[in-house]
């Protein structure tokens, strides 16, 4: 069972690093059909391979200690046509590995989580818009208003909200963010990329909110159809119905929805595919826009910039654990490297930072592991 284990978490390193095994071959200096045998389980996955392979990656050895999650709720990605079976991969990895932490944090910390509502059968866009409308009193927001900080309110009612993969990293080309929904889930966890405009963040985040939402409890509907539902659900959460009807009309300029943006934090784009979607403006005015759009040169890089939002419940969890330079201290106890603990839990210092990323080689025990960082550094509160 240990060796099964291994050769299972062997496959999700390689995944989480974006690597083929050539590339692990070369930089742990065991040859490619070696690794080949251990990850089929036909050779074993030994004590000295475990050192060597965490020294060459900057893994802690208790990372082939750690069980992934076990649930029967389905993934969902955000994602753009033509993403590769190597970023699907990737994406599942890890998303899988943030899922892991989370959860174990979680289990460690007693953190309210908000009942959200859940879409039983078949469901119309009718049926979405008051899903939407639940969700957001769920997230104790008011019905109607613009949502300032969507990450802060989901955090503040226990969804665990984190960045998986820098936009620039280039192993999850082509994936937004990524969500499990499933019929009974102890602790949601929505990913997201970084390094996005903040419109784009917030509609990724609502999106994968509405997979959770609408696709726990019915899994069997098709790929198209859940997309479809939850770009439905995303628009109606972060722009309520009765608010579009108020602001949009078949005449709105373009420049209107440039106000709009601004006040919604929603891309011009999506405001003008739910104007059309509620039956606000034809196809004709919804073409006319988007050619206008497309002349421009706004498909790609539209005006009125939306900051970023940054996550702050899993700092928080893991400085509450581990103290305030926690990336060390976490990495052995929890399996996984100091740099993707940073990455979904920024916040530390620079001391912190350096710690982590010139730290190299973890030896079998954890009593082996020093942390180098300066003892009596003041840190300063991240605001809420």
């Amino acid at each position: 069972m240990q060796q099964e284990q291994r050769s299972r978490r062997l496959v999700t390193l390689r995944h989480l690093l974006g690597l083929s095994q050539t590339d692990l071959a070369e930089s742990t200096g065991i040859s490619q059909p070696q690794i080949s045998l251990m990850e089929r389980g036909d050779r074993t996955v030994t004590d000295g391979a475990i050192v060597q392979i965490a020294a060459a990656t900057q893994m802690p050895t208790s990372f082939f200690d750690q069980v992934a999650v076990t649930s029967s709720g389905t993934l969902s990605f955000r994602k753009l046509a033509g993403a590769s079976a190597v970023s699907r991969d990737s994406s599942i990895a890890r998303f899988e590995e943030l899922e892991r932490v989370a959860t174990e944090l979680c289990g460690r910390i007693s953190y309210p989580l908000a009942p959200l509502p859940q879409a039983e059968d078949d469901i119309d866009g009718d049926d979405i818009e008051a899903l939407a409308a639940q969700t957001r009193a769920a997230l104790k927001l008011e019905p109607a208003d613009p949502i300032l900080n969507l990450t802060r309110s989901m955090e503040r009612r226990g969804i665990v909200v984190a960045a998986v993969a820098a936009v620039d990293e280039g192993i999850l080309e082509g994936h937004d963010g990524a969500s499990r929904a499933a019929d009974h889930i102890h602790r949601p966890v929505i990913a997201y990329v970084s390094g996005k405009p903040g419109d784009r963040q917030r509609f990724t985040e609502a999106h994968e909110l509405g997979h959770i939402v609408l696709h726990g409890r019915r899994p069997d509907v098709g790929e198209k159809i859940r997309e479809r539902e939850a770009h439905r659900f995303a628009g109606a959460l972060l722009i309520p119905q009765e608010s579009m009807r108020d602001a949009v009309s078949e005449n709105l300029s373009l420049n209107g929805y440039l106000a709009l943006k601004a006040t919604w934090g929603v891309s011009i784009q999506a405001i003008v595919a739910r104007a059309h979607a509620l039956g606000l403006v034809s196809d004709a005015r919804r073409k006319s826009l988007m050619v206008q759009i497309s002349y421009k040169g706004w498909r790609k890089n539209e005006p009125v910039d939306v900051s970023p939002e940054r996550p702050l419940l899993l700092r928080q969890m893991l400085t509450k654990e581990f103290g305030s330079s926690p990336y060390l201290k976490a990495s052995w106890d929890l399996g996984t490297a100091p740099r993707f603990l940073q990455q979904w839990a920024p916040g530390a210092s620079t001391e912190d930072a350096e710690c982590a990323q010139t730290t190299a080689v973890y030896l079998e025990n954890s009593a082996n592991v020093v942390p180098l960082f300066r003892t009596g550094t003041s840190r300063k509160k991240t605001a809420q």
